[in-house]
């Protein structure tokens, strides 16, 4: 059950998707909970939602028709007419009514739910929803109230989808609950907003604040993921160079290192997704900020805001190749016949789709059967195509080759070549396969340096190895080699 105990908010939003029974999860729960602390529990919808809600409370052993009878259960389909003016301080008014009325039945408060496309009515009545919100998160302060306000994507303007985020303290998007929504605005600040954007802008630096020193905590934890990844590397040529002849050594290091990659690789994932939110929040504040406040910040400022959004944009992109290379650290591999050509021809196809002008010239070798994990190889195969599909953007007439090479100890070599920028081995070779390293300018070439290091884990999970030829405005070639099917 909800409990009430360590909640940051009894004032709660649900945004969701589908069909009217996915609010089921989070709406009964409520009412169960109300019910069991003797408060009168208010549902309001439409007459399918309430019959809906019923069912649901009966197949969890509620007395729905005894509830009823006594008081603690009410369900209501009650809406303004079409053509009265939706009045905020009228409707809250009429719900600090009934709250006052259940305690004086003798219960202890009121839970309420409601649809709020149902009990607002229009489209226009949705232009007071700041106002209205703000009203009733007074009113949830100061009288013994809790609820949730319930926000179907299908059915209510876009617009009071950003007035319900801004509202409530703690929401639930799609059935998980985001108990310190870092874009809540104090009601008090909401109903001056239009008065005086002061108040508002202040209250958002704080939590831009609040975000930069997630963001500072993030970039350390990046630093100590690089140094922990040179530190891999040093010990595994250790390793090889110190205890080739010791048999037993070798295998206690290797089981060493291998429990150390593991949990660097687990770190590696942990830290990428609790990023992901900070970098969120900046970027949607610095958006707000610029769309609500770009007259007050001036051409300056509006470009430090750009700035700030292009970086966090940029480092969403890193935490992203962050969990890409985690994953492919921890997935089972499923072993079974791959045909490589057709990966080839339709990664080549969608890169086709997205760019149709270019002049490209494609030659792929048929049949090229390996013994693999297809999803995997799928991802190695984009990474190395999408690579020789960038690096040859400024040739006038591109040519990419995916080909096929000899067999040797059950492992058929590949290449992948194209005709585009190249690069210098000699400066390039140490950090070819690295996290995070690039052979090229941002400048030139967009990219977070995570797909060739995707590449190199992929292909060593499956036995084989990965190495590179190329030469300056001259193109690349990447070999592989993959276990032979059959």
């Amino acid at each position: 059950m909800l409990s009430a105990v360590s909640e940051i908010s009894r004032h709660k939003c649900l945004i969701y998707d589908g069909h009217p029974s996915e609010q089921l999860p989070v709406i009964v729960p409520l009412l169960e909970d109300g019910l069991s602390a003797n408060e009168r529990c208010l549902y309001l919808g439409d007459p399918m939602m309430i019959a809906m809600v019923q069912n649901a409370l009966a197949a969890r052993k509620i007395d729905v028709a005894g509830e009823i009878a006594r008081g603690a259960l009410v369900f209501s389909s009650d809406r303004p007419p079409e053509d009265q003016p939706f009045e905020p301080g009228a409707m809250v008014g009429m719900l600090v009514g009934m709250i006052d009325e259940a305690v004086e039945d003798g219960f202890a408060g009121l839970c309420a739910t409601g649809d709020m496309r149902w009990e607002l009515g229009r489209d226009e009545n949705f232009d007071r929803l700041h106002e209205y919100e703000a009203l009733l998160e007074q009113v949830f302060r100061s009288k013994p109230l809790r609820g949730i306000c319930q926000y179907h994507r299908g059915t209510v303007p876009t617009k009071a989808l950003d007035a319900a985020v801004r509202a409530h303290r703690s929401l639930y998007i799609d059935g998980w609950l985001n108990r310190d929504n870092l874009f809540y605005v104090p009601p008090e600040l909401l109903l001056h907003e239009y008065k005086d954007g002061s108040q508002l802008g202040e209250w958002m630096c704080q939590q831009l604040i609040r975000i930069m020193q997630a963001e500072r905590l993030r970039d350390q934890a990046v630093d100590a993921l690089r140094e922990s990844e040179a530190t891999q590397r040093r010990l595994a040529e250790e390793l090889a160079d110190t205890n080739r002849h010791l048999e037993q050594r070798v295998l206690e290091r290797t089981r060493d290192l291998h429990e150390a990659n593991k949990e660097l690789e687990a770190f590696a994932y942990s830290v990428s997704h609790d990023l992901r939110a900070p970098v969120s929040y900046i970027d949607g504040f610095t958006n707000i900020l610029a769309g609500d406040y770009g007259h007050a910040l001036g051409a300056t400022g509006l470009s430090y805001v750009t700035k700030v959004r292009d970086a966090s944009k940029r480092m969403n992109a890193l935490i992203e190749g962050m969990l890409a290379v985690g994953r492919v650290g921890r997935r089972e591999l499923v072993m079974r016949p791959v045909d490589l050509t057709l990966l080839a021809t339709y990664v080549l196809g969608e890169l086709r789709q997205s760019n149709p002008g270019r002049k490209i010239e494609i030659l792929i070798d048929s049949d090229m059967q390996v013994l693999g994990d297809e999803t995997l190889l799928q991802a190695a195969m984009q990474n190395l195509l999408a690579n020789a599909w960038k690096f040859t953007g400024k040739r006038d007439v591109a040519s990419i080759e995916v080909r096929a090479g000899a067999v040797e100890d059950g492992y058929r070599s590949f290449r992948v070549a194209d005709n585009g920028v190249g690069f210098d081995p000699a400066t390039s070779a140490q950090k070819l396969f690295g996290l995070f390293q690039r052979l090229h300018a941002e400048e030139e070439f967009k990219g977070t340096g995570v797909g060739l290091a995707t590449v190199d884990r992929i292909v060593r999970r499956h036995g084989g190895r990965v190495w590179a030829d190329a030469a300056p405005h001259r193109g690349a070639t990447f070999h592989f080699t993959l276990p032979v099917a059959g």
